[in-house]
């Protein structure tokens, strides 16, 4: 709920999907200092162990011991395959002209920042997810890189019986939720979200207390304004109080582990089964993502296959 984290681990997150980051372990003792080499460029053993660590640390996983420190190898090696692939796209978006420039990572570097409400902030952030802001850079630089590159690919044309030969096999997940639009006051202390409550109940405008108040720096200058929420996008607690307001109500307060929120349903639209004209674009969207990300997966198999790899361990 909180949108500086959102932007933030959105960046941080397309490294981990595109580098496929698993759940890992320690490397020997006597691992080599050099992992492998690319075409000549070598991947270090300590950049590789970086990663293990800092996943051990997010997942709360002991390496050295049990199940998980008998599939160290295995795992250890699946990290390092996609190391080797990111070395690859990085090193053809260089041959090519189609690495993301040191502007445009600055640009997206300072979208980030802005999203949070001071440099302190931001760094705080950085310091809590264990990343530097070289790593950041670099992790901007390929995911925008990657972006170009998807952008270039080559797709096939989604066929009108294909689409809806999907849609017919996936109709519910195409079926739109109820959902409530919502927006909310959050406060540190039950006591504080009740005198909130009670100055609302005084006539107080909603909006007003919410960017006065509110700990949300996320929605706090839209009013505590959240916008459409359907099951499943907020932790339990706010959903159950979400979903058991009619449109103008506001709750008592709420506890999550945010906080206490102070909430109010604004509108509330029913759930709607799809149909073949209401879901025909996003059922043909969906398709051609999924063959862009096919026809990319190829492209780095085949970029594999042509280079020269050698695996130290």
């Amino acid at each position: 709920m909180d949108r500086r984290w959102r932007v933030l681990m959105a960046a941080a997150a397309v490294v981990a999907v595109a580098v496929g980051v698993v759940v890992a372990v320690r490397w020997a003792r006597r691992a080599p200092v050099v992992a492998a080499t690319v075409n000549g460029e070598p991947i270090y053993t300590a950049e590789v162990d970086r990663y293990v660590r800092d996943i051990g640390a997010r997942f709360g996983v002991d390496f050295s011991k049990g199940e998980a420190a008998r599939q160290r190898a295995q795992v250890a090696r699946s990290v390092l395959d996609q190391l080797i692939e990111r070395t690859l796209i990085l090193q053809e978006a260089r041959r090519t002209g189609k690495l993301a420039s040191d502007l445009e990572v600055e640009e997206r570097l300072r979208q980030i920042a802005q999203a949070f409400p001071s440099t302190q902030e931001f760094e705080r952030a950085l310091q809590q997810q264990g990343i530097s802001r070289a790593e950041l850079r670099e992790r901007v630089r390929f995911e925008l890189t990657v972006r170009r590159l998807l952008g270039e690919v080559k797709v096939p044309a989604v066929s009108e019986q294909e689409a809806r030969s999907y849609f017919e096999a996936h109709r519910a997940g195409f079926d739109e939720p109820e959902r409530v639009r919502v927006r909310h006051i959050l406060l540190r202390t039950e006591a504080e979200a009740r005198v909130v409550v009670a100055r609302l109940r005084a006539g107080e405008p909603f909006d007003r207390l919410a960017r006065e108040l509110s700990q949300d720096p996320g929605s706090r200058d839209r009013g505590g304004d959240l916008g459409l929420v359907a099951p499943g996008q907020t932790v339990p607690e706010f959903e159950r109080a979400a979903f058991s307001l009619r449109p103008g109500q506001t709750s008592d307060p709420v506890q999550t582990s945010f906080g206490y929120h102070v909430i109010q349903v604004t509108e509330r639209l029913p759930a709607k089964k799809a149909t073949w004209d209401t879901a025909r674009a996003q059922v043909v969207e969906l398709l051609r993502e999924n063959k862009r990300r096919e026809a990319f997966e190829a492209w780095v198999k085949d970029l594999r296959k042509r280079a020269k790899v050698v695996v130290h361990l």
